[in-house]
């Protein structure tokens, strides 16, 4: 028996594999905390009841006092790791040549022109709250294909909740994916016309675990029928895509059909995989504390209750009641015999409640990384720079660990995207040319670009964060600052790093004007000062106009020549064309020929 096509698999071997990435026992014990995690998010009823169990009662919810800091937290984490890093394009071996620094500027802008395409900026947004949610999110390299006709590489994100890797491997990235969407019936029947007839007519009898595989995918998400980040609906119906180096796998098991397999014609897998670092296993940055809001979810109410019952506690009354039943509330008189005591007994419960409210706050935002700094609090009554400094070094050495990750993952992307792009180019002669468009250094473009030969096989970028695309710029562009000043940096290199600073060069073609307007008017001052006429009408004209003083400085500064005789202006040209004709020769001094 030879050895047989691995890179093309038969629908069972495709089902199993997606079955055993589902179904493992790791990814079953990941999933139930990916639930836990995602409806706690979510809020509502199901996050309370994923914090204080399915058998509570849901009509009231709503209404429980208790603040959902896992929700708050992700969002100052996200605003934090979300934004586009810069695109970078090292020259190589130094080579300072105007045609390598061209290409390396080409390059920047294809890739920028790729980001805006896909709405990148948006996806990270998505994908920062999901990373360390979930503790890791994917895209997948496919094409898209623009109103012109013209097929672009672009990543699309998938939902982590329904996105189960593979085998991870030494090198943490792994080399399969399943993904399970659920797409509505007729959208899938616009996908694929040649299969709408099986599509458009369902059959619940075939829904059932033998079209699932082995350990039953269905029975886990089709009995689900809750809406998610794609299908907020929740009526569309369930396909399989399954992920390695052979290519990309279309299943749709409702009717055990294959409906399309895409070849990968990459050098590596055609999905990246960005994953938060962990200890030994896949978790998310709040995996651990959800026992924490869960015990403050409780004493808040606990302590609600327990306010209401001091409020409206019992009366103990020893002796005798002459005027009948006792009154309670405002303006109740009531008679008592002489010797009667009346007491309410005295209950501090709910203040030691609410100290242990604070002490778990504390203990939830220490172990999920979300400074009471991110609220707008003061972390202690007096606080100086540089021990707020000192309380959020740790809060900027995790953000950094997540912009790594980021990092690491859009270089990934843009090697995969650019090597997309050559093999387009090489197998259709009509992409070999493709207008791109976009802003870049703060200007919008729009030009051609060869694939072929602007790329070339160069895929490698950079991804820099610049110093104000942090939490923490102010104490970034301070440092700029000193060490600009001390000679260490230049401006140029301190421009260039600071993220959201446009068109570099514009800046300094002004920083240059004025300073040439600063010298020339400071000029025209020190000349009035020693009774200069003209420079004084000059100082008052801009006096009159401020918002003219570059056209009255260049009226100022432009020689005025006298007007001649035309006569005279006659004679002088012609001095002006002998001189540059030479001297006369000794022959032509004497009268005589050449």
């Amino acid at each position: 028996m030879g050895i047989e096509n691995l890179d093309i698999k038969n629908y069972r071997e495709i089902v199993d594999n997606a079955t055993q990435l589902v179904n493992g026992k790791p990814s079953k014990e990941r999933q139930v905390q990916k639930a836990r995690i995602k409806a706690i998010l979510n809020g509502g009823v199901e996050g309370m009841k994923a914090l204080l169990g399915e058998k509570m009662e849901s009509s009231d919810a709503d209404l429980l006092p208790a603040p959902n800091m896992l929700q708050s937290g992700i969002d100052r984490l996200a605003q934090k790791i979300s934004g586009i890093p810069q695109v970078r394009v090292d020259i190589l071996n130094h080579n300072t040549s105007d045609r390598a620094k061209f290409r390396a500027e080409k390059l920047e802008r294809i890739v920028t022109s790729y980001d805006e395409k896909q709405n990148l900026s948006l996806q990270l947004g998505q994908a920062a709250r999901w990373l360390p949610g979930y503790g890791y999110c994917a895209w997948i390299i496919t094409t898209r294909t623009d109103k012109n006709g013209y097929i672009y590489p672009t990543a699309e994100l998938r939902d982590p909740y329904d996105t189960f890797p593979g085998n991870f491997g030494p090198d943490q990235q792994p080399r399969e994916l399943a993904v399970l969407r659920r797409v509505p019936r007729y959208k899938l029947a616009q996908l694929y016309p040649e299969f709408a007839k099986e599509i458009l007519n369902p059959d619940e009898s075939e829904t059932n675990e033998a079209s699932y595989g082995p350990g039953g995918v269905g029975q886990q998400y089709e009995t689900d029928r809750q809406s998610n980040w794609e299908d907020n609906t929740g009526q569309g119906v369930r396909i399989i895509e399954y992920y390695d180096v052979g290519g990309t796998y279309v299943v749709f098991p409702e009717k055990n059909m294959i409906l399309d397999f895409i070849p990968n014609f990459l050098s590596g897998t055609p999905f990246i995989f960005m994953k938060r670092l962990a200890f030994d296993e896949l978790k998310g940055q709040y995996d651990h504390v959800i026992g924490l809001m869960a015990m403050m979810a409780k004493i808040n109410i606990m302590s609600a209750i327990a306010m209401e019952d001091s409020v409206f506690t019992e009366t103990n009354i020893s002796g005798e009641l002459e005027s009948g039943q006792y009154r309670k509330g405002r303006f109740a008189v009531n008679y008592l015999a002489p010797g009667t005591q009346v007491s309410k007994p005295q209950n501090n419960i709910p203040y030691q409640l609410f100290q242990q409210v604070d002490r778990l706050e504390r203990q939830l935002r220490m172990v999920g990384g979300y400074p009471v700094t991110d609220d707008s609090q003061s972390p202690n009554s007096f606080v100086t720079g540089a021990g707020l400094s000192e309380l959020n070094s740790t809060m900027s050495l995790m953000i950094n660990e997540y912009r790594e990750i980021v990092k690491h993952g859009l270089q990934q992307m843009d090697a995969k995207r650019l090597e997309m792009d050559t093999l387009l180019a090489a197998q259709f002669p009509e992409l070999q040319k493709k207008p791109i468009t976009g802003f870049y250094a703060g200007t919008s473009f729009s030009e051609n670009y060869a694939p072929l030969s602007d790329i070339a096989g160069e895929y490698r970028t950079r991804r820099v964060y610049g110093v104000m695309a942090g939490f923490d710029e102010p104490q970034k562009i301070v440092t700029g600052l000193q060490l600009l000043q001390a000679g260490v940096i230049d401006t140029e290199t301190l421009q260039d790093n600071i993220d959201g600073l446009d068109n570099i060069a514009k800046v300094q073609e002004r920083i240059r004007k004025n300073k040439a307007e600063n010298v020339l008017f400071e000029s025209v001052l020190a000349r009035s000062a020693q009774g200069d006429m003209a420079a004084t009408m000059a100082v008052i004209a801009i006096y009159e106009y401020p918002g003219e003083m570059t056209d009255i400085l260049k009226m100022f500064y432009t020689p005025q020549e006298p007007q001649l005789p035309p006569a005279e202006q006659a004679v002088i040209e012609q001095q002006m064309m002998q001189e540059q004709a030479g001297p006369p020769s000794v022959a032509q001094a004497l009268g005589g020929g050449m």
